[in-house]
């Protein structure tokens, strides 16, 4: 579904369970100036709320089951594949062409309807009566008003009481601007013509006009003779223009039973108050999203390293060895009956290295044209296993699916991948589950994607930089420095850190900082005073020379049970 088509879907939804709730549970009853606001505001509702994307902020607690490992694949994290060659040329899109065909037959309508009004005010005679302005001819079949003109015949006499009655009328439509409104609709309905809501909110909007004017101008409570005069000009007179405010306005039915009716609403003000739950209702499920993107764009280069510590147990790990027994974040999961270890002390890896893994992906990906030609883009999370002789199996993805055939595409290259050296979990090769974060991005119109922050910093690089010793080496130095605050395990906090630092041209690691929302308990702090120990790192390249590369590097703090 094309966006625009989205758009229009979500309006219309929006617009159809608003109006729905008056009908139900507001037409036809006497507060016509709240009946009026009401349609107005939920037309401007239906048309705003589904342009809001207000994004609901989260800590990605959770990181360890979409990052269970990602090797020392800093490149392939932050890959952007863009389409081979040029993009293809779309066909023409019809749906669109005839929607804007329609849209200008409707505003051209509209627009001759206004030069009708403007030619018959130039040919006929025009009087100022403050505060309007009369305009006298014998065209005119029936009163009507636009804006500050009143439209007359020259034969109504408006001295007598039936003209003093529709004088009045039409006044009460200049006074309250009901033009404006009629105006307003009528370009609603010629942009949203698809919309069949917004004709009915027009049409509704056109009675209230007519119950707020008849209402004011009855005097004396002279209703009888009011709705006869009603009844007379209605059989005598047509309506010729549709954004005017004609005192004969159909149907005269409802307008008489509305100067009529007597009875008191039962629940008047609760049936005005019910529609503040169904406004939350709509605002919430159309502006309010929850997005992987924040995510995405977060995570430049996704390693995940549990750093487990048990509830009863406070003291620090031994330094800095790595530990040699098998803990808690060694222990194997049951698949399909066989072990699989999410975490273990050498993790597998691509056949030739990061290097190898990155050509094999950038030849082998192709990006799906439906992607492309609904411009989805983003990243898409594939699970699979290595076992203990290499063989990738048991693939699939993971997270929200962005659709266009980019999971499809990412499941299908990596199913073709050649054989992994297998994991090892004391001396012995074992299955590992391993996780591929592939981000999918299409070029912009206007150039390719910004590979510079603001600062100067890259964001993406040729050669991204490589922790001293690969990723095993980085592996044992987080085991061995990372302490389990205290305060954390007493307050049971755990989750993921994102911690954010520049690695500058000579490696070394500066402007650390955490990027995610706080967890607490001096995770934040524990996290970022590991990452500034660090030694320094083999810095990114681009085009051959050494440049400062922004990375992001999450911790993520697990707690077990006793």
């Amino acid at each position: 579904m094309t966006p625009l088509l989205a758009y229009l879907a979500k309006v219309i939804i929006c617009s159809g369970i608003l109006y729905a709730y008056y009908h139900i549970a507001l037409r036809n009853n006497r507060f016509h100036q709240w009946n009026r606001f009401y349609l107005l505001l939920c037309t401007l509702l239906s048309l705003v709320v589904p342009l809001l994307r207000i994004p609901i902020s989260f800590t990605p607690e959770d990181a360890d089951t979409i990052f269970v490992y990602t090797s020392q694949v800093v490149t392939l994290r932050e890959q952007v594949f863009t389409p081979a060659g040029p993009l293809p040329v779309t066909h023409f899109n019809w749906v669109l062409f005839l929607y804007s065909v329609v849209i200008a037959g409707l505003t051209g309508r509209l627009l001759y309807g206004y030069w009708k009004i403007v030619r018959l005010i130039h040919m006929s005679r025009v009087e100022f009566v403050k505060p309007y302005w009369l305009v006298l001819s014998e065209q005119i079949t029936a009163p009507f008003s636009f804006f500050k003109y009143i439209f007359w015949n020259k034969r109504v006499n408006a001295t007598t009481p039936e003209g003093r009655q529709m004088l009045r009328h039409e006044m009460v439509h200049m006074q309250e601007k009901h033009s404006t409104d009629k105006l307003f609709m009528e370009i609603i309905t010629a942009v949203c013509w698809i919309n069949p809501f917004f004709h009915l909110i027009k049409r509704e909007l056109s009675l209230i006009h007519e119950f707020i004017a008849d209402k004011k101008s009855v005097v004396n409570g002279n209703v009888a003779d009011y709705a006869q005069t009603i009844l007379q000009m209605a059989l005598q007179t047509n309506r010729s223009f549709s954004m005017t405010n004609n005192f004969s306005h159909q149907p005269i039915k409802r307008r008489i039973l509305m100067l009529t009716q007597s009875r008191k609403l039962r629940f008047s003000y609760l049936r005005r108050l019910m529609i503040l739950p169904i406004a939350i209702m709509i605002f919430s499920s159309l502006a309010f999203v929850i997005t992987e993107e924040n995510i995405d764009k977060l995570v430049s280069a996704p390693l995940d390293i549990p750093i487990q510590q048990k509830k009863d147990s406070i003291k620090p790990p031994p330094p800095p060895a790595p530990p040699k027994n098998p803990k808690a974040p060694y222990k194997p999961i049951k698949v399909n009956g066989k072990e699989v270890f999410t975490f273990v002390e050498q993790p597998p890896s691509f056949a030739g290295g990061d290097v190898a893994l990155n050509k094999f992906l950038a030849s082998n990906i192709r990006y799906p044209h439906a992607a492309t030609e609904n411009n989805i883009q983003g990243t898409v999370f594939v699970s699979f296993i290595v076992d203990d002789a290499g063989n990738v199996m048991d693939v699939k993805t993971v997270g929200a699916p962005k659709g266009g055939g980019l999971e499809e595409e990412a499941k299908r290259v990596v199913e073709k991948m050649p054989k992994w050296v297998p994991g090892k979990q004391n001396g012995r090769l074992v299955s590992v589950q391993f996780n591929l974060p592939i981000r999918f991005t299409l070029q912009e119109s206007g150039g390719p994607k910004k590979k510079i922050a603001d600062d100067g910093a890259y964001l993406m690089v040729e050669e991204m930089p490589t922790y001293p010793g690969g990723q095993n080496a980085m592996m044992q130095y987080l085991s061995s420095n990372v302490r389990y605050p205290k305060s954390a395990v007493d307050k049971n906090l755990a989750g993921t850190v994102y911690v954010r630092f520049d690695i500058d041209t000579d490696g070394a690691i500066s402007n650390v900082q955490s990027v995610n929302k706080a967890i607490g308990g001096g995770l934040e702090e524990e996290a970022i005073r590991v990452v500034k120990k660090m030694p320094n790192w083999n810095p990114g390249r681009e085009k051959g020379q050494p440049v400062r590369v922004r990375f992001v590097l999450p911790v993520a703090f697990r707690l077990s049970a006793k």
